[in-house]
This record gives structure tokens, sequence and C-alpha cells, in this order.
């Protein structure tokens, strides 16, 4: 007898008040979350300004800086585009 009024005091109460318990379930999680990532940010900028990430590092060579620079700039007229090979309106007759 000891044991039912025990599951059934429990279940009354978790009847009563499951939208406070899941709402605090909720916010706690929140909570939890954001404590994360500000420890994540706090711990990630104390690499200092002398951090090198290890990676490749890359260069232009003299061929590619040509060809950039022989790009054309907005500025300067374009050559005609020709539209006449392109491709075709199937639903014209």
């Amino acid at each position: 007898m000891d044991i039912s009024f025990n599951t059934k005091a429990i279940t009354n109460f978790l009847h009563r008040y499951h939208v406070i318990l899941f709402s605090i379930f909720i916010l706690g999680g929140l909570v939890f979350m954001v404590l994360s990532l500000n420890n994540i940010i706090i711990s990630s900028s104390k690499a200092g300004a002398d951090y090198t990430p290890d990676g490749t590092t890359f260069s232009f060579d003299q061929t590619t800086i040509d060809r950039i620079d022989n790009l054309k700039s907005r500025d300067q007229a374009a050559d005609g585009l020709d539209l006449s090979n392109g491709r075709s309106n199937p639903f014209v007759e």
C-alpha cells in the first residue's frame, strides 16, 4: 500500500506540474548550451596574437598575375556576344 501511494503521489505531481518541469528542463538545456559555447569562444581566444594556424601557404605566380591584369574592367567596352548558335526555344513553332 505504501508503494502505490508513492507512485500515485509522483504521478499526480508530474501530471499537475508537467508544463513547468518541461519549461525548466528546456531553459536549463539552453543555459547549458550558452555556457558551453561561451567556454569554447573564450578558450579559442586564449591562443593570442602570436598564433599562426597550420596550413598550406600559397602564392600567385607571375602568369596568374598577368592573366588577372589582362581582364577588362567594367568601364571598358566588351566584345559583342554572338547568340545565334545559342539554345533554341522548343515551344516556338
